[in-house]
């Protein structure tokens, strides 16, 4: 096992041991946390959220950010519940359009990256906003209601009663971004690009179409997210979940993902995404209001960002970056500047 494999497990037993004790204490403090009531609505309500944080996973390990997520899923679900008012007989293509909507959303980001050099926190920061501009505009405002029984059914549907459904479809996702990030080619250019692009491209690596794929996967599993949003509220919204898009943000912090690039796993996320459900149903148990819950989440990822920092410059990069060590007789990379984007010069 190398360095940098030995640094992540332990990591994520950190992490794993943390959720246990959020559990632990939750269920002591209050009652109501261990009830099958609130459990049964935990598995309904993070695989929201969880399937926003996986996709943007992928765009921080190539060095980059996707801040266009939630205004992506909620252009695919508006895609899909117009499709299924306006036509009910043609109600079976709303969901493979919503899925072409987000992909097609994702793959103009890394465009936008990849041809045109801007920043990816620039380029999705405008779409984010070119996204809800679109949505407001198919909706003029008001939500999309009213959708058919058969579809909003599958929000809200537990495979044997236990089982919710959007919780599986969660995930079946995870598991299948986990073997493409470590199984497959794409999943091995894309961490030597977020590790050192001077060294991928040297290594022959198409840097441009490969952020098209990743970027374009993002649009993807934001669709999903979309679309299980509105089997679940049975409404379509350009403005919904507004307050998401940080918790996504701190869910990959707190997973561990390097925001320089190159290190991040589904393991971590998913622990990170089950950590902050139970924090969330906790402090909703616990009668504080949402402004609350907002603060809370805002002050752990400066909290977590900072005790990160604070590691690294005493010697614990190791533990909390996971840099993994050159191997005897190997020239090491040459560093990445963590604050730009080095692109080649050439096509």
């Amino acid at each position: 096992m190398n360095a940098r494999q030995d640094t992540t497990n332990s990591y994520l037993k950190s992490l794993a041991v943390l959720t246990v004790l959020i559990f632990a204490v939750l269920a002591v403090a209050s009652p109501s946390f261990l009830t099958a009531t609130n459990l049964n609505s935990m598995g309904f309500q993070f695989p929201e959220f969880g399937l926003l944080a996986l996709a943007v996973l992928p765009t921080m390990i190539s060095g980059g950010i996707d801040l266009s997520v939630v205004a992506t899923a909620n252009l695919a679900a508006i895609t899909a519940a117009v499709i299924m008012k306006a036509a009910p007989e043609l109600a079976w293509l709303a969901i493979p359009a919503a899925l072409a909507v987000g992909t097609a959303c994702g793959a103009f980001n890394g465009f936008l990256i990849a041809y045109l050099r801007l920043p990816p926190i620039l380029a999705t920061l405008g779409t984010m906003q070119l996204f809800a501009g679109f949505g407001i505009a198919i909706t003029r405002g008001p939500a999309i209601t009213g959708l058919p029984d058969w579809y909003t059914a599958f929000g809200n549907w537990s495979i044997g009663g236990i089982l919710p459904l959007p919780l599986l479809l969660f995930a079946l996702v995870a598991l299948a971004l986990s073997v493409l990030l470590r199984r497959t080619p794409v999943g091995l250019r894309l961490r030597l690009f977020g590790a050192n692009p001077v060294a991928a491209r040297f290594a022959g690596i198409r840097e441009r179409g490969l952020l098209i794929r990743i970027y374009a996967i993002t649009g993807f599993i934001a669709a999903l997210a979309g679309l299980v949003v509105l089997a679940r509220v049975n409404s379509a919204n350009a403005d919904y979940g507004s307050s998401y898009l940080l918790l996504v943000i701190l869910i990959n912090i707190l997973a561990g993902v390097s925001p320089a690039g190159g290190f991040g796993t589904v393991a971590g996320v998913v622990l990170a995404v089950i950590s902050l459900q139970f924090i969330s149903s906790g402090l909703n148990s616990l009668s504080f209001s949402a402004f609350s819950r907002d603060l809370f989440f805002g002050g752990l990822l400066v909290a977590v960002m900072s005790l990160r920092a604070a590691a690294g410059s005493v010697g614990f990069a190791t533990l909390f970056q996971r840099k993994a060590k050159p191997h005897e007789g190997a020239s090491p990379l040459p560093a990445r500047n963590p604050d730009a984007h080095s692109w080649p010069v050439g096509p």
